[in-house]
């Protein structure tokens, strides 16, 4: 699958497992970014705090995510996973729906 094709070849991918590294790699990058604009682009330094992971994955990506961020420490907590659940298991049931508008706004025409 992944030898034949071109895309594959113009991003030097070679084998699935390469590819199932570059996805990972943008899930832990899709992670860093909240905790970078809520820190450091406010121009506090996390280097010597210790990043705190939950969830059923967390943990899988905290390594990787700390690194990125350039922090040495990470703390899983024994009941991570379990919190979560019953965390969400006290939500509130949302729903929420999005429709597509082709609408021009123009300033200072009514409401």
């Amino acid at each position: 699958l992944l030898k034949g094709s071109g895309a594959s070849q113009l991003a030097g991918i070679s084998s699935p497992e390469e590819l199932a590294y570059g996805f990972l790699k943008v899930a832990n990058e899709a992670m860093c970014r909240p905790i970078r604009n809520l820190t450091q682009m406010k121009g506090y330094d996390i280097t010597g705090h210790a990043l705190s992971c939950f969830g059923g994955a967390g943990p899988q990506h905290a390594c990787a995510v700390a690194c990125s961020l350039g922090m040495s420490t990470v703390l899983v907590h024994r009941y991570g996973g379990v919190l979560s659940a019953y965390g969400l298991s006290l939500s509130d049931a949302v729903a929420e729906a999005t429709e597509p508008a082709n609408e021009v706004f123009l300033r200072g025409e009514g409401g």
